[in-house]
């Protein structure tokens, strides 16, 4: 049946309604793959709370100046202590994935990522760019070579061929720790200590963290009493922020292994034991703090297990094996302590399933090694 006034069939209204929502649906994919385009174009700063998106103006050694997307105001200034990563429109795909995996401290994938990008595109490349790639290609393999004694002075070499050459870096205070801690890889302590003075000539939260690897050092070195001070010191620091928080939390650790190899068991239990009765800032990012915890609790294991508390011992290594097991290392040597304290707690079977665990989620670990009948 035909309309009276309208020569046209119901089929044929609906028949247009579609092509109308077929290109509707075309123009709303457009502009949402513009919009994803111009994000993907946009420089990024990812702080330890966001992800900002512009252009980035200028980059030195204590902070970045970003003039944000959409705005026609004044560059917004980023200091160097809340950078977490700094990322250019025009740079490569494998560069940024080299280095998302280098903020999650994946060192080996970060190598793994650099490796694919095309070095006569960054040959090619802005300033800007070539150094991101040197700091990641430097930083990642100064912390590889830490583990293999036969590459950390070629590591070290590196570190300090970018500190020379791209001397505006953002990262310039990660590079000088970088060298410090290969310095005192090599058993080169007054070197180390040189690399980390150097950063307390930076921003207030940089001498906080200088302090604290000035402590670092001084309790390698087994000069625990000085050590302890400096790490009284950072704590006491009359400054506020995440990154101050977590060095804070970084210094009452360092104080209380200091206290342990003193052989003061019961001060460094208590310590710990405040540090984990306190409410932890807000500032500071749940995996990092995850990992401090998991630090905490495993020092507090080894503190009770030296006074012959093993019950509370193994609560301790308990909690970090079921809650704060992020860092490898904390978490193998968790399970290696577990087995020992069930085993002489008379429990064999739980012993050898942690041994199980052990060897099987980190059958390189020093740890696992220990364990293993194989080696012996």
């Amino acid at each position: 049946m035909k309309y009276k006034y309208l020569e046209i069939n119901p089929s044929r209204i609906l028949g247009l309604f579609d092509l109308f929502l077929r290109r509707l649906v075309v123009c709303c994919i457009y502009v949402a793959l513009q919009s994803g385009a111009s994000v993907d174009a946009a420089d990024q700063v990812v702080t330890r709370n966001e992800t900002l998106f512009g252009k980035i103006e200028s980059v030195s050694t204590e902070a970045v100046q970003l003039l944000p997307r959409g705005s026609a105001s004044a560059a917004r200034e980023i200091g160097v202590s809340d950078v977490v990563m700094i990322q250019f429109s025009d740079e490569p795909q494998d560069l940024i994935e080299a280095k998302r995996r280098l903020v999650k401290n994946n060192f080996v994938g970060a190598l793994e990522a650099i490796q694919q990008v095309d070095e006569d595109e960054i040959q090619s490349a802005s300033v800007a760019v070539r150094g991101e790639y040197a700091y990641v290609r430097a930083v990642a393999g100064g912390h590889v070579a830490m583990g293999a004694a036969g590459k950390i002075s070629s590591a070290l070499s590196s570190i300090k061929n970018v500190i020379n050459q791209f001397t505006r870096s953002i990262h310039y205070y990660e590079l000088l720790e970088v060298a410090g801690d290969l310095e005192q890889a090599l058993g080169r302590y007054d070197e180390a200590a040189s690399w980390y003075k150097k950063i307390a000539l930076g921003p207030p939260p940089m001498v906080v963290r200088a302090g604290r690897l000035k402590g670092d050092v001084l309790a390698a070195e087994g000069r625990y009493p000085e050590a302890i001070t400096e790490f009284e010191k950072v704590q006491s620091v009359d400054l506020v922020g995440g990154f101050v928080e977590q060095e804070k939390m970084m210094a009452c650790l360092g104080q209380a292994e200091s206290l342990l190899s003193l052989g003061r068991f019961s001060e460094a239990a208590s310590l710990i034991r405040t540090m984990l009765s306190g409410s932890h800032p807000e500032e500071v990012p749940i995996a990092t703090t995850n990992v401090l915890l998991g630090n905490a609790y495993s020092l507090l294991g080894r503190s009770l297990a030296e006074m012959k508390q093993d019950q509370d011992a193994l609560i301790a290594y308990l909690t970090v094996d079921l809650v704060y097991g992020d860092a490898p290392e904390t978490h193998a040597e968790a399970l290696f302590q577990l087995f020992q304290l069930w085993n002489s707690g008379g429990y064999p079977r739980r012993a050898e399933e942690v041994r199980k665990r052990l060897m099987k989620t980190y059958p390189q670990s020093t740890w696992a090694t220990d364990l293993n009948p194989s080696t012996k």
